[in-house]
């Protein structure tokens, strides 16, 4: 912990400098709350399972906090790795005494960088009978970059004859979307109820990389390995193409959408569909089993699209300089590279995928007031697979009043401890989630502002509902036998 007389000693916008890149590098993939799965008392409960079942009969939800979520993640590093106190001064992990080894050690082969934001513009849900339907506008927006360890390793200890270096892992998705989902929830029999959601998705923008094979090996001779493939369908951007499908940096333009109209004109031409499904079993009176599928979706980019795609291998055995001309063996290397290097460019339609995410749970009812959970999470995006277990308590004294505690094993740090509280007063129900409250902080002085240190992934979700038709404390216990 570092104390505020060494913070105060040092400049502080060279903090915020660092603070700034972690978050806007880090990458996303829809992250839904793992705390809110066994929460009670969230109308919204339901997107991370449709077979939730809000508590009350309605609900319509403030617009922009029905919820707001914002999550961020860096799976290898926390603030304290990157800058830390060392004597009587402030460093990074680049000053010459720090140890780079102990940094380069926090890398598994494949790392993530990644931030998710969301917002929901409308929600609201009602109850007919045995059926509860949902409708939800949401606009959501998430980076991701995902590296391997060797990208670090050759930047910051150079290489040795024979050393290979993998890329291959190494992409880059941004994409920005609008999406309207509705969902029903039924209740089957006394033991089973089934939900899904149906989801059209209006892109806006995005980025993204294939990259198959991207590799070094340094020996006598260097070679170089490429197969890789990158997308654009960004509004406003215009990348001039001559006939031999060759493209010219100092060409391109960028002049982004002003109006409604072009707006909307960019997300109609590129549709996405999706699914979200879900179960919720119960196997006696205490133990309930649940599972949900969320997000088998994607989206047909086909508004101002480019790929440019590059299958290349090159072997430099270094530049043959003639004294007469080291200008010119220079540029014919350049030149040589950029012939092997080139890209082939197709402004086709293209597909992605969103982040496919299974969720399977059970909980223990101790009593009414009193039940614990577990949660297995498993995305799977690209070929790759990630996986987060999740302990929770849940505790409602009251009714109207929920406290949930959690715990989740991910990104091989063992700080994850979550918190959520949701209230319900009159016709205003509030909540607000956190998977990962930081257990250490740093104050910075000039601005006071509170900066958590050692927490890898930060995320919270908040919301704020209108809700009518909920079964009350008092209603409650008038339900209950009387006993002479």
């Amino acid at each position: 912990m570092i104390s505020n007389r060494r913070i105060q000693k040092h400049r502080n916008y060279f903090l915020w400098v660092v603070v700034s890149v972690s978050c806007v590098f880090s990458r996303v993939t829809g992250q839904e709350s793992n705390t809110l799965y066994f929460m009670k008392g969230v109308p919204q409960s339901y997107q991370v399972n449709t077979a939730a079942q809000p508590e009350c009969r309605f609900f319509l939800g403030f617009p922009a906090l029905s919820p707001l979520q914002v999550f961020t993640e860096n799976s290898a590093y926390s603030l304290k790795d990157i800058v830390f106190p060392l004597g009587d001064s402030l460093v990074t992990f680049m000053h010459p005494e720090a140890d780079k080894n102990e940094f380069l050690n926090n890398l598994a082969p494949v790392n993530t960088l990644q931030t998710y934001g969301s917002a929901n513009l409308f929600s609201v849900g009602y109850q007919m009978e045995t059926y509860y339907y949902t409708f939800d506008l949401s606009q959501k927006t998430y980076t991701r970059f995902v590296y391997n360890d060797d990208v670090l390793d050759l930047l910051l200890t150079g290489n040795k004859r024979g050393d290979r270096f993998d890329f291959s892992n190494t992409n880059v998705d941004l994409t920005s979307y609008l999406e309207a989902a509705t969902g029903n929830f039924r209740k089957i029999n006394d033991r089973l109820t089934v939900g899904s959601r149906i989801k059209i998705l209006f892109g806006e923008a995005n980025v993204s990389t294939v990259n198959k094979d991207l590799s070094l090996i340094t020996d006598e001779d260097w070679t170089i390995r490429s197969d890789i493939k990158i997308r654009l369908s960004v509004p406003g951007l215009s990348i001039p193409v001559n006939e031999n499908g060759e493209i010219s940096l100092d060409s391109i333009e960028f002049d982004p959408p002003h109006t409604t109209t072009e707006i909307l004109q960019t997300a109609f031409g590129n549709i996405g569909l999706g699914i979200d499904l879900g179960l919720h079993y119960k196997l006696t009176d205490k133990i309930m089993l649940s599972g949900s599928l969320l997000d088998l979706a994607g989206i047909r980019w086909s508004a101002n699209t480019y790929s440019f795609s590059q299958n290349a291998s090159y072997v430099y055995k270094g530049i043959e300089i003639d004294p007469s001309d080291t200008a010119g063996a220079t540029q014919n290397f350049f030149d040589s590279l950029s012939t092997v290097f080139r890209f082939a460019t197709a402004l086709d339609p293209y597909y992605t995928m969103l982040p496919l995410k299974l969720y399977v749970g059970g909980t223990y009812q101790v009593m009414d007031q009193i039940g614990f959970g577990i949660l297995s999470r498993t995305e799977y995006y690209k070929n790759r697979l990630r996986e987060q277990l999740t302990l929770s308590a849940n505790f409602s004294p009251l009714r109207i009043i929920t406290f949930s505690l959690s715990y989740t094993l991910f990104n091989n740090a063992y700080n994850n401890f979550g918190f959520g509280f949701s209230a319900r007063f009159g016709p205003f129900n509030m909540y607000l989630i956190s998977d990962n409250i930081s257990t250490h902080y740093v104050v910075d002085q000039s601005t006071h502002v509170v900066l958590p240190y050692d927490n890898r992934v930060m995320n919270f979700r908040v919301g704020l509902n209108l809700v009518f038709g909920c079964l009350s404390e008092k209603k409650k216990a008038s339900d209950l036998p009387l006993v002479y």
